[in-house]
């Protein structure tokens, strides 16, 4: 009787450990494909603009000193901005890294920034595929003198 208690226990927990083995995790799910392609590469800033003041289309205010500059999206939700060789002095990005998301509802890049200071900036998506990106948001580093930026990067 006690060989076939034991038996049967050892069959009960062979099944058991063999049950076990064969329950795999889940995959997660795949990102967005358009998460995907923000996170895959380094954007490197290929225009800025401002509407002009007087007359029609937008103004270039994109520095040279900018045209080496990389924008890199981790996928562990942390954004930086890198200066590349040549270093400017810009208010046309007074801040430099943070946390990232994407808000697909609003097709749109939301900011948070801890460097230099807290703030959070919204960036619309007009553009986003395998070699370009182009975003558009208001600059409201000056309070009374909102500005609407365009932001071109490419890959």
């Amino acid at each position: 009787m006690k060989k076939q208690n034991l038996l049967a226990l050892a069959i009960i927990s062979l099944s058991s450990i063999l049950l076990l083995l064969a329950c795999n995790t889940p995959d997660p799910a795949p990102l967005p494909e358009k998460i995907q392609k923000l996170i895959q590469t380094n954007w490197k800033i290929n225009e800025i603009t401002v509407p002009k003041k007087t007359g029609s289309g937008d103004s270039s205010i994109l520095l040279s000193c900018m045209n080496d500059d990389l924008t890199l999206f981790g996928s562990n939700g942390v954004f930086e901005l890198q200066d590349g060789t040549l270093k400017c002095d810009s208010t046309n990005f007074y801040y430099s890294k943070g946390y990232w998301g994407y808000d697909l509802n609003n097709d749109s890049v939301q900011l948070a920034v801890i460097t230099p200071a807290s703030k959070y900036i919204s960036w619309k998506v007009l553009t986003l595929n395998d070699s370009v990106l182009k975003v558009t948001y208001i600059d409201s580093l000056v309070p009374a003198n909102k500005i609407t930026k365009t932001i071109s990067f490419k890959k």
